[in-house]
């Protein structure tokens, strides 16, 4: 993502959720888009019926946390992209906080299941300590 196409919004999502499986460079990726409502600030207008999507690990944790009503945070890009004669503007997910109306037991089992599988952090027992290493456990330091 470059520095000039980065967009964070505050979501109320307002409609079905779409999960599915795409298929990028003959691997299958998991798939999720939504539509939002951000809220306006002041002096502005909200916008109705953007559009969100995000791939892979993301994807199945935002599924598995969201449904109509959920509120959510996102940290994205925005991209355009043809599919069927049809040019759709919409806003990729990098990052995802779930605000409010979340399901947070589906959530977490899925983040440990991706966890398992390999394709996600657990932050519980990992973290950057912004100083080079990172700190594992309570008392281990890996340098």
């Amino acid at each position: 993502m470059t520095r000039n196409n980065s967009c964070n919004h505050v979501i109320d999502i307002t409609s079905d959720i779409l999960f599915s499986y795409v298929t990028i460079n003959e691997k299958k990726i998991a798939f999720v888009r939504l539509f939002g409502f951000v809220n306006p600030t002041a002096g502005s207008r909200g916008v109705a019926g953007l559009r969100f999507i995000a791939y892979g690990p993301m994807a199945e944790l935002i599924y598995a946390h969201v449904r109509r009503g959920s509120r959510v945070f996102t940290i994205s890009h925005v991209q355009q992209r043809d599919v069927e004669g049809k040019t759709y503007t919409e806003f990729v997910i990098e990052d995802c906080q779930f605000l409010r109306n979340v399901d947070w037991e589906a959530g977490a089992q899925k983040r440990d299941e991706l966890i398992q599988r390999g394709e996600l952090v657990d932050f519980n027992k990992t973290h950057d300590d912004h100083a080079g290493g990172d700190y594992e456990g309570d008392s281990h330091v890996k340098v």
